[in-house]
């Protein structure tokens, strides 16, 4: 029996590095030899046991569980029914595995599957030398990208993708970005060389702003500091931003975010963090404003987010470090001290 080392959750904060077995692919399954994986807030509220005040049991989760979906490596193994692929091809990997019937996965939207098993969350993940894809149109070759960026497009890349397309500004609009992290540093890089329009990035990190700055905000506000609404109307002539995307997603940032908002403007809501809304009801309405979730982004999105990447649109801020160092890594996510997005090597 071949083993492997993986991180293993046995329980909601309690990870361990483990000698486990390698799986064997069979019919279109691909087995990989993982070369980077992301460390994702996901991750963070799934060791922490909750979203918010939803317990992860609740969305199926079950103990012990290999995290990590955010995942590039090399084909190590072929299943007999794979086709288009070889051993040593360089691939990240889609990790919203849908069951392949339902309208959502038929309209190309897997990841709003209502039986979604994705990698590292319902099914084992990339936290390990090696993962199991479950079949091979979940790959997607990356040739000349550096796994250490492209890992990361499985998740961040598309989730914030996603989200600027439901912002869906103008070039002579105002963004708002709440929270210039793993997503918005990217969300902030799309927007700018896409949509073009006037950027006000908001953070309590002085270092994130100044990322921010770096990649073309045009604004940047200090929450910790100032009132957010009150420097959203005075940059925006007291109207209020026609968008703005809440990549925190607590109850007082999407209060802020509400807020933020001019007549008819679009708040779209990222983040897991929070418990419960603070929003006026009949505020709604009477601004006309649309309220959307996004969650992550589908296999083009994926495709289309790389081509973003090869042409040096995105570059993901990136600190790498060891599998080995996964509980300390976890801890410095949850606690704010990383800028930018971790990718860990096995």
């Amino acid at each position: 029996m071949d083993l492997m080392k993986a991180a293993v959750l046995r329980k909601p904060m309690d990870i361990r590095i483990e000698d486990v077995e390698v799986p064997k692919p069979s019919g279109l399954e691909v087995l990989l030899r993982v070369e980077s994986v992301g460390l994702c807030h996901t991750d963070v509220h799934i060791w922490e046991g909750h979203y918010g005040p939803i317990r992860i049991e609740e969305r199926g989760v079950k103990f012990p569980l290999i995290m990590g979906h955010e995942i590039a490596g090399r084909v190590e193994e072929l299943g007999e029914g794979v086709k288009g692929f070889r051993k040593g091809d360089k691939v990240v990997v889609y990790p919203w595995i849908g069951e392949g019937t339902c309208a959502a996965c038929l309209s190309g939207n897997e990841h709003l599957c209502y039986s979604l098993k994705p990698l590292g969350i319902l099914q084992p993940g990339g936290y390990a030398e090696y993962v199991l894809v479950p079949s091979y149109r979940y790959l997607i070759p990356i040739k000349d990208l550096d796994p250490d960026q492209a890992c990361s497009m499985a998740c961040a890349g598309i989730t914030a993708y996603s989200a600027v397309k439901k912002a869906n500004v103008k070039p002579d609009e105002n963004l708002v970005l709440i929270g210039i992290g793993g997503l918005g540093h990217i969300a902030l890089q799309i927007a700018k060389a896409a949509l073009n329009p006037k950027i006000i990035a908001v953070d309590v990190r002085e270092e994130s702003l100044e990322l921010a700055e770096k990649m073309g905000a045009d604004y940047t506000i200090n929450a910790s500091k100032v009132n957010v609404v009150d420097e959203v109307k005075r940059l925006t002539n007291g109207l209020g931003a026609e968008a703005v995307i809440d990549f925190v997603n607590t109850t007082e940032t999407s209060l802020q975010g509400f807020d933020s908002l001019r007549r008819g403007g679009r708040l779209v809501l990222v983040g897991l963090h929070g418990h419960y809304s603070k929003f006026i009801l009949p505020l709604i309405p009477l601004k006309a404003a649309k309220i959307l979730g996004s969650y992550t982004g589908s296999l083009k999105d994926l495709v289309e987010v790389l081509k973003l990447l090869g042409r040096g649109i995105i570059k993901l801020t990136a600190i790498k470090r060891s599998l080995s160092e996964v509980n300390e890594l976890l801890k410095d996510v949850r606690d704010g001290k990383i800028v930018g997005r971790v990718v860990m090597k096995p």
